[in-house]
């Protein structure tokens, strides 16, 4: 790869989610070429004269309030065809799918028009979840798109060595994905925590004082033995030490979007127990090595639950690792591809 490479976020690290990944893959770039962060003001974006690299991070609301970042795809798609740089394309999202009466159904329609055209003229494209991948290759027959499962949103700490507390369990994201863990597994988290699979939960993550009151008085109902904590804001290394004593990591992610949560992946990273409704072991990687509330209850040997986390642990290493990403990235913007 000869030049600069202008990569397109939708924010700034340390302003949401994209913008931490980015900076995550910066970190790891081979070589260390010449990197610029571009965030687009009101669609238009600064683009690189002839030839150049081009890396969009894309996430259609990120872009766009209306999920449809017209502006910047047309920039895009002149820049591509004027200039013959290389192109590569993330999703971390694709287009909304609505009902045909819904309001934002025609939005979504010419958007998914004009990701037809985007992904047609891209070198490389990418996307987090298999799921994603099978739409963007249905709406382009014949574009190859690669699956690139996020990397974990906290790096493990590897100076440590702690001991795991039987029982305990970590729950962490944002405040309202709390939440809705909460009460989408209300029945399976009480029967574990009133048979005793389950003695304490510790909840981590940012929030507010509605959704904190909220998560308080869902954790308040489970017959927890050891209670519960919430520990709201954590530095990453704090998070990475909890999550190196705990047992458990608690998800209700849906199964289309494992591959898409940071969570799912740092629990991955810290060999934890992923319990998740989702878990079947006919599933592919990496729901196949989760543990369903319902086994946990049946009664799992302490080794098929070793066995299950050091196999998601490594599944993630190899997949998802941010090194791994970096390179894939990087690779795409050779001209040999």
């Amino acid at each position: 790869m000869t030049g600069e490479v202008t990569i397109i976020v939708p924010e700034l690290p340390g302003e949401g989610g994209v913008g931490d990944y980015t900076q995550c893959v910066i970190d790891k770039w081979p070589n260390q070429p010449s990197l610029k962060v571009v965030v687009p003001h009101k669609g238009s974006v600064e683009l690189p004269p002839e030839g150049g690299n081009v890396l969009v991070q894309y996430s259609a609301y990120g872009f766009d309030r209306h999920g449809y970042p017209r502006k910047l795809i047309r920039a895009l798609l002149d820049w591509k065809r004027q200039s013959r740089g290389r192109l590569v394309l993330m999703f971390h999202e694709i287009w909304t799918f609505c009902p045909k009466l819904d309001p934002n159904a025609i939005t979504q329609f010419l958007h998914r028009r004009a990701l037809k055209k985007l992904v047609n003229s891209a070198d490389a494209v990418f996307t987090t979840t298999a799921n994603q991948a099978a739409h963007l290759e249905k709406l382009c027959p014949g574009k190859s798109v690669t699956v690139l499962p996020v990397g974990s949103n906290i790096r493990r700490k590897e100076d440590v060595d702690l001991t795991r507390q039987r029982g305990w369990a970590i729950l962490f994201g944002l405040a309202p994905g709390r939440i809705r863990a909460l009460k989408q597994m209300h029945r399976s988290l009480s029967a574990l925590a009133a048979g005793g699979s389950i003695t304490k939960i510790i909840a981590v993550g940012a929030g507010n004082d509605g959704l904190e009151r909220e998560e308080r008085d869902l954790l308040s109902n489970l017959p927890l033995q050891e209670g519960f904590e919430q520990r709201g804001r954590q530095a990453e290394g704090e998070i990475s030490q909890l999550m190196l004593v705990v047992s458990y990591g608690i998800s209700a992610q849906d199964i289309l979007s494992l591959e898409k949560s940071g969570a799912v992946m740092a629990y991955a990273a810290h060999g934890l127990t992923i319990l998740n409704e989702a878990a079947d072991s006919k599933s592919a990687e990496p729901a196949c090595w989760f543990v369903s509330p319902d086994e946990l209850l049946g009664g799992v040997s302490e080794a098929e639950l070793a066995m299950r986390a050091d196999r998601l642990s490594a599944w993630q290493q190899q997949a998802s690792s941010w090194e791994r990403i970096a390179i894939a990235f990087a690779d795409s913007m050779q001209s040999s591809r």
